[in-house]
């Protein structure tokens, strides 16, 4: 099965569009100033970066490249190509993935702790040529079945896929707004590569919440200068926790498409992003090593069609294999997908390789989550052998808000619910002993859940010290939510009290502090504790989430955080640390 179009002749990476585009034009909008940026000030900071970067080394280096805001990752990147390196994308600015990729790269730029960073001052760049064959850069996979691996991508590999997304959703000057992380392939691609290549502006900030993007495209409404609509690129976990009331009036019509990738989105959430938003939404299937595959929406069925430029075709088995203008080599190459091919394309039955042998018996893991995903409550499930622990299975299930268990009873009765779904199919043996329930989709920067996910996830089972991590979410620097989970084999529970157990309030404290460590780069030593409340007690298998804010002052670090479950605040104060740097991560 082929899609018999072709990827343009054109190369529209390596013709470097951006070397003669008008100074005067725009090359990204600063949504939140509602201002212009042009190309003008884009070129000044190329030339920092080149200045910054002839003055440490020869050309022909890698680097390692990690900057949060979308133009200035542009610029750097550019300056890169241009005078011949190539740029090391790390997935996440976690100091052990730094401290893994520091040998293979000359140094970091960028807003990683220890980073280089350009002057300030504009300077004129200069210009080098972008061969086709010459590698731009290298990137990694998740690593959520194994280690992450590197991948390279030639300058050849990314023009032929940019030519075919452009074949297929034209910019035509509208504003990229990107909710994904531009350190892996798909938001690489879709949110600073087609805007550089196709001459249309992109945001000037990654769109963090759903009340940014409902600002931003009101004020394409209302600024006379503003780009002509707008495309989103986003995944499945924004998507899907929508509100219903986003949009102001004002910005009726103005998003023109919508790019979700990372996961196949449910048909329940495709609907529901397309009628809040107002705009198609065009899914993306493929890989980092892969590149895309295939692409669909919803609306008009749910098989996937093959990209310009890729070939797909089934096995006996049902495995997918692909060949494809945006790999190393026109060869047939298997994929640990299985597929189902029909008239209209192909649609996903799930990965060829997810078996595991529990209690010597072989388990389809696909199956085992088909089945779990049937109950009406389940949005999403993912089982998988537990780390240090083959033989026993977890459970990572996605529920809808009001099937979400706040207690030890409502959550053995969710439980046992679901052990009554699977009977029917599977022994007691082959059932996960282990379950997570969450309301948002844990994902890393690449949109997936990832080992270091997973490892939060079921942590608690090798430290009973630990709560049981359900999630997060960043509210902008120096903020975020986690959901959380009291274990009933929490070791504070012990003689805490006899009667009825409760989780020490001292113990709630160290939990906020060690998480805001852990996501927010809290760091410092302690100093002070303030306003220090305990209201209601924290009761083994209770939910609660923990709003966490960090803030520098004059002493040092100060962290406020709250803790509330279903019937009210279990704990809240400040904590001061002395002075010390804070990393706001995320």
């Amino acid at each position: 099965m082929s899609n018999p179009a072709r990827p343009p002749s054109d190369a529209p990476l390596t013709s470097q569009p951006w070397r003669h585009v008008a100074p005067s034009r725009m090359a990204a909008w600063d949504a939140d100033a509602g201002r212009s940026v042009a190309w003008a000030e884009l070129h000044g900071r190329i030339g920092a970066w080149q200045r910054r970067l002839d003055a440490l080394a020869v050309p022909g280096q890698r680097w390692l490249l990690h900057c949060r805001c979308p133009r200035e990752f542009a610029a750097a990147l550019i300056a890169l190509w241009a005078r011949g390196d190539s740029a090391v994308l790390p997935a996440d600015d976690r100091p052990e993935t730094l401290q893994a990729l520091a040998t293979e790269c000359r140094a970091a730029l960028g807003d990683v702790a220890g980073g280089l960073v350009a002057a300030p001052s504009p300077s004129p760049p200069h210009w080098g040529p972008l061969e086709p064959s010459r590698r731009a850069l290298s990137l990694y996979t998740s690593g959520s079945s194994g280690e992450p691996q590197r991948i390279d991508k030639s300058f050849a590999q990314l023009d032929a896929e940019l030519a075919a997304h452009a074949r297929l959703w034209p910019l035509e000057g509208r504003l990229v707004i990107s909710q994904v992380s531009h350190q892996h392939i798909y938001g690489l691609l879709f949110g600073i590569l087609r805007p550089l290549c196709e001459g249309a502006p992109l945001a000037g900030a990654a769109c963090r919440t759903p009340e940014t993007l409902g600002a931003w495209l009101g004020r394409l409404a209302e600024a006379p200068a503003a780009p002509p609509g707008a495309v989103l690129v986003s995944a499945p976990p924004p998507l899907e926790r929508l509100p219903e009331t986003l949009l102001p009036p004002a910005a009726a019509g103005r998003l023109a498409r919508v790019h979700s990738s990372g996961a196949p989105l449910s048909a329940a959430a495709s609907a529901h992003a397309r009628r809040v938003l107002g705009a198609p939404v065009e899914e993306v299937y493929g890989s980092s090593e892969t590149g895309g595959i295939a692409w669909r929406d919803q609306q008009r069925g749910e098989a996937w069609t093959p990209l310009p430029g890729v070939e797909v075709r089934a096995d006996d088995a049902g495995g997918l294999w692909l060949r494809s203008a945006y790999l190393e080599t026109a060869e047939w190459r298997p994929q640990a997908d299985r597929i189902a091919p029909g008239p209209q394309g192909f649609r996903l039955l799930g990965r060829a390789d997810r078996i595991a042998k529990v209690g010597g018996k072989r388990l389809s893991l696909t199956g085992l989550e088909r089945r779990l995903a049937r109950h009406p409550d389940v949005l999403r499930a993912h089982a998988l052998p537990l780390p240090g622990r083959p033989h026993r299975l977890g459970a990572v299930l996605q529920l809808a808000a009001p099937a979400l268990p706040w207690c030890r009873e409502a959550r053995r009765a969710r439980v046992a619910e679901l052990r009554d779904a699977l009977a029917g199919a599977y022994p007691a043996s082959l059932m996960p002993r282990h379950w997570r329930f969450v309301a948002t989709w844990p994902t890393n920067a690449q949109g997936k859940l990832g080992a270091a996910e997973v490892a939060r996830l079921f942590r608690d089972l090798d430290d009973p010290r630990r709560p049981r991590w359900l999630g997060v979410e960043t509210e902008g620097a120096g903020r975020c939510r986690v959901t959380l989970e009291v274990p009933e084999r929490l070791s504070y529970l012990a003689g805490h009290f006899p009667e009825q157990p409760v989780v020490p309030g001292v113990v709630l404290v160290q939990w906020a502090v060690a998480l805001a460590e852990e996501h927010l780069g809290l760091a410092g030593e302690f100093r002070d504790l303030a306003r220090v409340r305990f209201p209601q007690p924290l009761l083994p298998g209770e939910r609660a989430t923990l709003e966490l804010a960090v803030d520098t002052t004059a002493a040092g670090p100060r962290l406020a955080f709250s803790l509330t479950g279903r019937h009210g605040c279990h704990a809240r104060g400040r904590v001061q640390l002395a002075r010390g740097e804070v990393d706001h991560a995320g």
